[in-house]
């Protein structure tokens, strides 16, 4: 980190590096080239300078006309950001407690430019907005708040955390503004007293009529019709490796919004990645009308394709060998099949025999290039054979399970998420029979899983912030507690090297890096605030995600080590 103590050093810097800091401001396009950058684009580096020691600050990197941004972290007061597309860019310095002047600058292909920054202090304020900010559903600006003030320490308090905050977790509450008889209703969908789909989500005689009473009143009261919307800021911050940071890349591309069909649309929702054998990454897009799209790395080319039913909302999505596009239909008892060369698409119900009702989830394809999928609501997953072209569904052994996240192991066992039940599932398909493995935090949810190479399956329970990892020979659970408090761990993927990734929600951004071997959890904390509800990863490492509650939806990616970038397109 470069300080500035002493007087003989000002001098120094003034005498000596005034000009060179003034040519840096004016930012001229820069001809040299950069060996390290892939071909055709550019680099950036430089220092940053501040009053007081600091660390890690992020430098944001956009590009005005691909509306892309890079990101990268300083380390010792210094920044490198290589594999840049040429244009101009507006680049800015952000570090709590600091401000800094956003700068222009043009990149030719094949430039290496270098840019200087001197940070100023600044007051931190209480709350992130703006920029850094989170919207809700209807792309509205939410206000950050401490979790006492959010949720003010009453007889309610506890009563809501134990009985319907473990499950919605701990924004969901402060996003609404009911009056007291919409959270009665909300609550007899709950218990079951109005029938639904879904079933209770609250089980017989858990909850007695005195306490539903003081939840609602509670409810009424911190979350009625004249609250405003609002999210937890998390207090401490991330603890951070600024030399491992240093080494870092995001990249966020971030989607246009279409004149003709987004004119009421604040907003877009991205919720899932996924690659094609072109090293594409594709998305649904969970805004109406309801989209699957996909982008170029390569190029930051966006194209979207609207779905027969614009209300569906496809949740999740997954490619099959020859380049087609699966997405399971959340509003809708149908998985869909997406040509992108003809752009037709085919719905396929989820239950042929027609007898079932539910609501999709999450699809994934197997060695055969048979998809399977959840049914959040209706407690089942399912196959679509290849062979018959027709869909098959199982009812899981635990009522009111709700089946989310999926993935297989290398025997072509399913393995699922019991996201309201706080328990994993496993489905052999070969004798059509069930396992379920109770994990020990409950009660809990889990969203989402993955299993490594060695068949080792890792999740997250969402409500209490664990890390959960499950041996399938012995049935053996152990659980590891992530460090920054209100954790709520989304998505949990192994990469290559059996190196656990987890999206984190809770905290408001950040991508989480665990190795097993050492048992120590490193963050990436994410260009916007958001939870990032699904990871893809590479097989050179970069961790693909959307930032679904982000203000400027997006398709992203980190590179853990920019050094190891050997192409932008993403590859599994």
């Amino acid at each position: 980190m470069i300080k500035r103590y002493t007087l003989s050093i000002a001098f120094v810097l003034v005498v000596l590096g005034l000009a060179g800091l003034a040519v840096s401001r004016l930012a001229p396009p820069a001809r040299a080239a950069d060996p390290d950058s892939l071909a055709g684009l550019a680099s950036l580096s430089g220092t940053v300078q501040a009053p007081k020691p600091f660390k890690a600050a992020q430098v944001h990197i956009v590009n005005a006309e691909k509306n892309v941004l890079f990101m990268v972290y300083t380390s010792g007061g210094r920044y490198r950001a290589p594999h840049l597309f040429p244009g101009t860019y507006e680049v800015t310095v952000r570090k709590a407690g600091f401000a800094a002047d956003t700068q222009k600058i043009t990149l030719a292909a094949g430039a290496a430019a270098a840019l200087d920054f001197s940070l100023r202090e600044q007051a931190a304020t209480a709350v992130r907005q703006g920029e850094f900010g989170f919207t809700s559903g209807a792309g509205t600006t939410v206000t950050l708040l401490s979790y006492d003030e959010l949720y003010p320490g009453e007889g309610g308090r506890g009563l809501l955390e134990k009985k319907c905050m473990y499950c919605h977790g701990k924004n969901f509450f402060p996003s609404k503004q009911y009056h007291e008889t919409q959270w009665n209703h909300f609550m007899d969908l709950m218990t079951g007293a109005t029938p639904s789909e879904r079933g209770a989500m609250v089980p017989a005689g858990t909850l007695s009529q005195t306490d539903r009473q003081t939840i609602v009143a509670y409810l009424a009261k911190h979350f009625g019709p004249n609250s405003s919307p609002r999210g937890l800021k998390a207090d401490a911050e991330f603890p951070v490796d600024e030399r491992t940071l240093g080494k870092a890349m995001y990249v966020e591309y971030y989607l246009p919004l279409d004149p003709k069909i987004d004119a009421g649309n604040k907003q877009r929702r991205t919720q899932q990645p996924h690659f094609d054998p072109q090293g594409n990454v594709w998305y649904t897009d969970r805004s109406i009308p309801n989209r699957i799209g996909r982008v170029d790395p390569r190029t930051g080319e966006f194209k979207d394709w609207v779905m027969p039913d614009p209300k569906a909302d496809p949740h999740g999505l997954t490619v099959d060998a020859s380049g087609h596009v699966w997405f399971a239909e959340t509003a809708g008892f149908h998985l869909g099949e997406l040509d992108p060369k003809t752009g037709s698409i085919t719905r396929y119900p989820m239950d042929s025999t027609g007898q079932k009702k539910g609501r999709g989830h999450s699809p994934v394809v197997d060695s055969r290039q048979n998809v399977w999928f959840t049914v959040i609501q209706g407690d089942m997953i399912g196959k679509w054979d290849r062979q018959t072209r027709q869909s098959t569904v199982w009812k899981v052994p635990t009522p009111g399970a709700a089946p989310y996240g999926i993935d297989l192991d290398k025997d072509g066992n399913v393995w699922f998420a019991e996201f309201r039940r706080c328990t994993i599932g496993k489905f052999d398909p070969r004798t059509e029979t069930f396992t379920e493995y109770v994990a020990p935090s409950e009660p809990c949810t889990i969203r989402r899983l993955g299993v490594d190479s060695r068949g080792t399956v890792w999740y997250g329970d969402f409500s209490n912030g664990k890390l959960g990892k499950i041996d399938p020979k012995t049935g053996a659970i152990v659980q590891y507690d992530i460090p920054m408090p209100f954790s709520e761990p989304y998505d949990v993927w192994a990469d290559r090297e059996d190196m656990i990734w987890i999206s984190d929600g809770g905290q408001g951004g950040a991508l989480i890096r665990f190795d097993p071997r050492t048992e120590k959890f490193t963050y990436y904390p994410t260009p916007q605030i958001t939870d990032q509800p699904k990871l893809a990863i590479t097989r050179d490492g970069a961790i693909w995600y959307t930032p679904r509650s982000s203000l400027r939806a997006a398709v992203g990616v980190l590179y853990p080590d920019v050094e190891k970038i050997k192409t932008l397109a993403a590859y599994y």
